[in-house]
């Protein structure tokens, strides 16, 4: 690494974007009218060969999914979902996978977008993610996830237990895939209400950087994870709230909670406070309780 790539003002270190570097140097292909593909050269001779054709299949249909929720954007916009692929001997620091999360097999994860009409994200995968076509429904559902993160971040990026609980409140509840994701779904049915983080134990973990780290089924995906498991159910909890209050359905809700968190000036505790407010909930209850986590998983075994 060269002497440049690393300047330290005070404490604020700049590191040279290697991504943006790359994506700069790619070639770019307009897959479909709202998916675009950015890869290197090399992979650019595959993605000509058809060796990624069942995989972008796969994903515009996921995206085609998403799409019959029909989520309105700020300021009408209409965002264009980029594909980032990169090589697999440098995806992690590409990508900057976390090594908490990196098993050292490829991965993908939203990241920067750099085209002006896209969205504020980009879908960032390594090469073999690609090239493995094997699919199941828990492949689905993480790609929906993914997915999801591109289109919260037209809303908003703060608080990543927020966005972490609405990664998989998409596919699971707006989409309605929890009843098909079995092996998700007897986790959530069996977990043990002490096993529930409350929204103040979600933000402290983001705080001391532990968020994610404990497992509640080995070598599972992200979605097995208590963090994200809690998160999952807090925002599931507040969107089923939305629906019984104002009396809408499942896609007419996760529109009115992107729009509830996107308004939002606050952060930490005091957007659940204001999420509490706007939802007629009590502020510690919701920060400090579990009874909105509860009713998720009551709306889940019935």
């Amino acid at each position: 690494m060269s002497s440049y790539d690393i300047i330290l003002f005070g404490e604020i270190m700049y590191k040279k974007d290697e991504l943006r570097n790359y994506i700069m140097n790619s070639k770019l292909i307009s897959y479909s009218e709202d998916i675009a593909v950015a890869l290197s050269e090399e992979l650019f001779a595959k993605y000509n060969s058809g060796c990624y054709d069942e995989y972008l299949k796969k994903i515009s249909n996921c995206w085609n999914m998403i799409k019959t929720l029909d989520i309105k954007f700020p300021g009408n916009a209409n965002p264009k979902l980029y594909l980032y692929i990169v090589p697999d001997d440098n995806y992690q620091n590409l990508l900057k996978i976390p090594l908490g999360f990196d098993r050292g097999k490829g991965g993908g994860k939203p990241v920067s977008c750099y085209h002006l009409d896209g969205f504020n994200s980009a879908y960032g995968l390594s090469q073999n993610i690609c090239e493995n076509n094997y699919e199941n429904i828990s492949k689905m559902v993480n790609t929906i996830h993914e997915l999801a993160h591109i289109i919260h971040s037209q809303f908003f990026t703060k608080d990543r237990f927020i966005s972490e609980g609405f990664a998989d409140a998409l596919p699971l509840y707006s989409l309605n895939l929890e009843e098909k994701f079995k092996e998700h779904m007897d986790v959530v049915m069996n977990i043990k209400e002490e096993q529930i983080l409350t929204a103040q134990q979600l933000i402290n973990s983001q705080r001391d950087n532990s968020y994610g780290l404990e497992e509640l089924v080995p070598n599972k995906s992200c979605s097995f994870r208590k963090s994200y498991i809690s998160s999952y159910l807090f925002v599931m909890g507040c969107m089923y709230k939305i629906e019984t209050m104002f009396n809408l359905s499942r896609k007419e809700a996760t529109q009115l909670f992107l729009e509830l968190v996107h308004q939002s000036n606050c952060t930490n505790e005091w957007l659940i406070y204001d999420i509490a407010d706007s939802l007629d909930i009590p502020r510690e209850e919701l920060l400090n309780g579990k009874s909105i986590q509860l009713k998720a998983i009551k709306k889940i075994l019935n």
